[in-house]
């Protein structure tokens, strides 16, 4: 196939432009909304729900520049041509890559698959990771947080992040030949779970980060997203049998978890 002429490059910047500026939005607003809560300490009320009580009250200035700096590479040379891999994709699936909205039914049929296929990707892949050749020479920098923060869900090595965080991110929308609308919500959703998973804050409200906080405390165990796959394979044991299991839980009211 000849790239030339069958690439609409209207439709190409259509979609690398709408998913980087999806990316950029929620790295921005939720990855940056709890970066304020870890520099400035307000809003105040936050502080009591973190989880790794009295971690990362000081944010060094030279671990957040190195931060910063890791997601600006991660940014451009993983994640930007990753969208225009994903254009080429949903091109060869013959996706609508419109704005056009999908059959309300389809697109929550979607997103049930998308989840599965993140699911079974990431905790092999992130498992897979902690192998000794591979946890030494990649995954050991995302694991440098102890006490992660939101903004360290892109805080990785380049190959962690093609590997386990792109590819089965990606995965889902091509599997299903999935539209760009569907596809659109499906990286906000995904994306914004993940952030919220790193930042080290349980709030009413919100998905419990607790399985994947303990996970970077303890460096082991844990390995998935739902604990579908942990729970299958034993590998949440640690887990279920400590005091934070207890508190996994998603919760409604502002009172401290005990």
């Amino acid at each position: 196939m000849d790239i030339r002429h069958s690439t609409d490059f209207s439709e190409l910047f259509r979609v690398v432009w709408s998913t980087f500026t999806v990316y950029l939005s929620i790295l921005t607003l939720v990855g940056g909304g709890f970066l304020v809560v870890d520099i400035y300490h307000r809003p105040r009320w936050v502080l009591k729900h973190k989880i790794q009580k009295g971690k990362n009250l000081m944010i060094e200035k030279g671990r957040l520049r190195g931060l910063l700096n890791n997601i600006l590479l991660n940014s451009t040379v993983v994640l930007l041509p990753g969208a225009v891999v994903l254009y080429f994709l949903l091109k060869w699936r013959d996706s609508d890559l419109s704005f056009t909205p999908p059959a309300i039914p389809t697109f929550f049929l979607h997103l049930s698959g998308f989840v599965v296929i993140e699911e079974i990707g990431f905790y092999y892949s992130h498992r897979l990771m902690h192998s000794s050749f591979l946890y030494k020479r990649v995954h050991k920098k995302h694991h440098e947080w102890t006490a992660p923060i939101g903004l360290t869900a892109v805080y990785s090595h380049p190959i962690e992040m093609l590997v386990t965080n792109l590819i089965p991110f990606l995965c889902g929308p091509v599997v299903f030949g999935s539209c760009l609308v569907t596809a659109l919500w499906w990286f906000a959703i995904a994306f914004t779970v993940t952030i919220i998973h790193h930042s080290g804050y349980h709030l009413p409200l919100l998905p419990s980060p607790e399985f994947h906080d303990f996970h970077h405390l303890k460096f082991t165990g844990n390995y998935g997203v739902l604990g579908v796959l942990d729970r299958l394979h034993g590998t949440d044991k640690v887990f279920r049998e400590s005091s934070r299991f207890r508190k996994h839980r998603f919760v409604f009211s502002s009172r401290t978890l005990t």
